[in-house]
């Protein structure tokens, strides 16, 4: 009886190995069938790696440029600012008026055309003043258009030289005081290569006695 008791004890501890063992393999095999799948199982005590802040977009640097571009030269000075009558770069008006004009006697205004650098007067051009109404004012033109019209067709313009002429505005004052004779003169001037048909706006201040 004691024999078999012992043997009993002893295939009892056998067997209880044996389960520990098949427990212990089936933990290694879970692990290398991890490690074959390329599969890391990490504990849930373990702290999660930190993601990395987004990185905001920087816009582009925008550089503006301005849009208005420095005003050009003018191809002809201001009236007043020069010391004629009208002014451009190849040429200038002057004008002058008689220094007595007594009331209801014929007097006059000069406009002289002077032609700068390579230009010259337009020897082919039909010079040509307009005046405009004036109270107190009578005109003595003799152009087909009118008394108030001065052409070199009527005989008003003459040349002095190649590079000047001039035209007689004649008017007659009918009262006593200062008097306005304005008007817009069309003339041309040329050079080798072209010519220019310019006009311009004139007034002379003139006084009736």
């Amino acid at each position: 009886m004691a024999l078999r008791t012992t043997l009993r004890g002893v295939v009892g501890l056998a067997l209880v190995g044996v389960g520990v063992a098949a427990t212990g393999c089936g933990k290694g095999e879970a692990a290398a069938t991890g490690a074959k799948s390329g599969m890391t199982v990490a504990s849930a005590s373990d702290p999660a790696t930190p993601s990395a802040p987004p990185v905001a977009a920087v816009a582009p640097a925008v550089v503006a440029t301005g849009a208005a571009s420095a005003p050009g030269p003018s191809p002809r000075p201001a009236d007043g600012a020069c010391k004629h009558a009208a002014c451009a770069d190849n040429f200038f008006v002057d004008t002058a008026a008689a220094n007595d004009c007594a009331v209801g006697a014929p007097c006059s205004v000069t406009v002289k055309l002077v032609a700068l650098g390579d230009f010259h007067v337009n020897d082919e051009y039909p010079y040509r003043f307009k005046a405009d109404d004036a109270p107190g004012v009578d005109f003595g033109g003799t152009d087909a258009l009118g008394k108030g019209v001065f052409s070199k067709t009527a005989g008003d313009w003459h040349k002095d030289d190649a590079k000047s002429g001039a035209m007689t505005v004649k008017f007659t004052p009918r009262e006593k005081g200062g008097k306005t004779i304005s008007g817009t003169f069309k003339l041309s001037v040329c050079s080798v290569q072209n010519c220019l048909l310019e006009q311009r706006q004139l007034a002379v201040p003139v006084i009736a006695r």
